[in-house]
C-alpha cells in the first residue's frame, strides 16, 4: 500500500513514541522512512544580522544542528534494529509544517505519520498547530498519531473542568 514514510520529529516524548509506531508500521509493510527535523530557526540574513550578532546567530545553529544529529539518530537507530531502510534529512525553516510538505514531495514520500501534541486552550489558537496545517494543506495523506491515554487525560480535564463550573453555579 504505501512504500515510503516521511517522518518529522521535534525530540518530544511524544515525537519518540510515534517513531516507535512508525518504524513498526513501517516494517510490518516493509516501508522506508525518511525522517525529518525542521529547524525553527531562520537562515541568517543581512536584515536579521543587524538585529541579531552573528555570534548568537551561529550558536542558535549549532544548537539546532547537534539536537538535530540527537533527534534523528534516534530514529536511525530504531530503523536499523528494525531492519527498516531509512534516511535522516535536517532542514532550516522558519514553518517547520511548509518544510514537512516540501519534504515529502520532494523525496517522494506517499504517507506523512506524524504526532498530534495536544495543545488545548489558548495556546492552541496563539501557537497553533504543526500538524493541522500539515492535514490542511498536504495533498500526500496524513497518519496522525496519539499517544494511548491522552484522550482520556483530556476527558478528565473536562470532567474536572465542568464539576468547578458547576460548584460555582
Amino acid at each position: 500500500m504505501f512504500q515510503h514514510i516521511l517522518l518529522p520529529t521535534d525530540g518530544s516524548q511524544l515525537s519518540r513514541e510515534t517513531a516507535e509506531r512508525a518504524v513498526a508500521f513501517a516494517k510490518a509493510g516493509n516501508v522506508k522512512i525518511t525522517a525529518l527535523y525542521a529547524k525553527a530557526i531562520g537562515q541568517p540574513s543581512e536584515d536579521y544580522t543587524d538585529l541579531v550578532h552573528p555570534a548568537a546567530v551561529d550558536r542558535l545553529l549549532s544548537r539546532a544542528e547537534g539536537k538535530s544529529k540527537e533527534y534523528l539518530g534516534f530514529i536511525k537507530k530504531l530503523c536499523k534494529d528494525a531492519g527498516v531502510e531509512c534516511t535522516a534529512l535536517a532542514v532550516v525553516s522558519d514553518t517547520p509544517w511548509e518544510a514537512i510538505i516540501k519534504a515529502a514531495e520532494d523525496n517522494n514520500c506517499d504517507l506523512i505519520f506524524m504526532a498530534k501534541h495536544s495543545r488545548g486552550g489558548p495556546s492552541s489558537l496563539l501557537v497553533g498547530s504543526e500538524t493541522y496545517r500539515v492535514l490542511t494543506h498536504s495533498s500526500i495523506p496524513v497518519l496522525v498519531f496519539r499517544a494511548p491515554g491522552l484522550a482520556a487525560s483530556e476527558r478528565k480535564a473536562k470532567e474536572k473542568a465542568r464539576e468547578k463550573d458547576k460548584k460555582k453555579a
